[in-house]
């Protein structure tokens, strides 16, 4: 058995909680001021991350029971999603009423639908909580996702389809920027020109499947020292080659590289210089990445007002200590009662109302 195998045969994957510890702090660090790190490359490792889990998480699904639920899928995400976030929003809408800000109904209106996406794409990251675009996407993906991989897996065209997904994608997002001169704050929010990053973590659960890719997969985590060149790569293709790569073909290599990454980490954390992945407080800052990049923007702003300076670095310290508080009161005061609910429904198994389709086949399309 490869170590990848050994790996995914797990119920809890290791690395995986450090990579989002890692790519939250990417995001606050960009927020707080320090224009030099690129905020973005931790929201496509987030892409990646989740197309990687919510595929990995269906297979299994479909190889236990044959059926992937819609039903069960839909209820499990919004159990894990809709609390933090509509709890966030809410108190949102009522802090910046309070202080003198008050939401225009556009924005009230994108926030409560999950389109703030495309509100950032047509005009730019103006008014209340624009960093949820993000998590618009994701909503976006998981809505469009599960429905797609079964009619893909109907036809046995799991895998072509995602290459022809990533392939178009990549293209219009190109033709768009540097055929059409669209603004690069569209092709930065919106889900059509993002869906391939997503897509590119879908594809990785579905090639770890073939037996020749896990068979191979050790030849690129064989030392330590391995992500070291991918990790370079990531920074050459993101910072160093200028903005008409980026927002055309930049995303797709990104996310690929970030992809290869995952792999060698998930075969390499256990080693020393990459343990601390799975350390205690990686993974806790793991466990709340997703109300800590919600709660960010407010423990930073908070923290700006409180240090009195416009010294970055105090503000930062003291903006991630309360972001992760704010962070820990709603993982811990809220989310976890649901998140109980959510694992009941995991051991329930899939609801009787379910698309059914043939097994995969391991060395075809999936």
């Amino acid at each position: 058995m490869t170590p990848l195998e050994d790996v995914l045969r797990r119920r809890h994957l290791p690395a995986l909680d450090g990579l989002r510890a890692v790519a939250v702090g990417i995001v606050i660090v960009y927020h707080a001021g320090f224009g030099s790190v690129s905020g973005d490359l931790g929201v496509t490792a987030f892409f990646v991350l989740s197309g990687f889990l919510i595929t990995w998480l269906l297979l299994k699904e479909r190889d236990r029971a044959g059926t992937i639920s819609l039903r069960s899928f839909y209820l499990r995400r919004s159990l894990r999603i809709f609390p933090a976030y509509f709890v966030f929003v809410v108190i949102s809408f009522a802090l910046d009423f309070l202080l003198g800000d008050p939401w225009d109904l556009k924005s009230a209106i994108s926030a409560v639908t999950y389109t703030i996406n495309y509100r950032n794409a047509f005009f730019g990251h103006v008014g209340p909580i624009p960093h949820a675009w993000s998590l618009a996407v994701e909503e976006q993906f998981y809505l469009l996702w599960p429905v797609l991989l079964i009619a893909l897996s109907r036809f046995d065209r799991l895998r072509s389809g995602l290459v022809a997904i990533i392939l178009g994608v990549c293209a219009w997002r190109s033709l768009l920027y540097l055929g059409f001169g669209v603004p690069n704050y569209y092709v930065y929010n919106a889900f059509d020109t993002r869906f391939d990053s997503l897509a590119i973590g879908c594809l990785l659960a579905v090639l770890t499947r073939i037996p020749a890719v896990v068979q191979a997969s050790p030849r690129i985590a064989a030392n330590a020292f391995y992500p070291v060149p991918i990790i370079l790569l990531i920074y050459i293709s993101r910072d160093l080659i200028g903005p008409n790569w980026h927002f055309s073909l930049g995303y797709t290599v990104d996310s690929i590289l970030i992809a290869v990454l995952i792999v060698q980490l998930l075969q390499l954390s256990h080693t020393t210089g990459w343990k601390w992945l799975n350390s205690r407080l990686a993974v806790w800052v793991g466990a709340i990445s997703y109300p800590l990049y919600l709660w960010h923007i407010w423990g930073l702003s908070i923290a700006d007002n409180l240090t009195g300076t416009d010294a970055r670095l105090p503000n930062l310290i003291v903006g991630i200590g309360l972001s992760l508080g704010l962070a820990s009161a709603s993982y811990y005061g809220l989310e976890k009662h649901f998140l109980k609910l959510k694992s009941r429904l995991n051991r329930s198994g899939p609801a009787v109302q379910s698309v059914r389709h043939p097994a995969p086949v391991a060395t075809g399309e999936g």
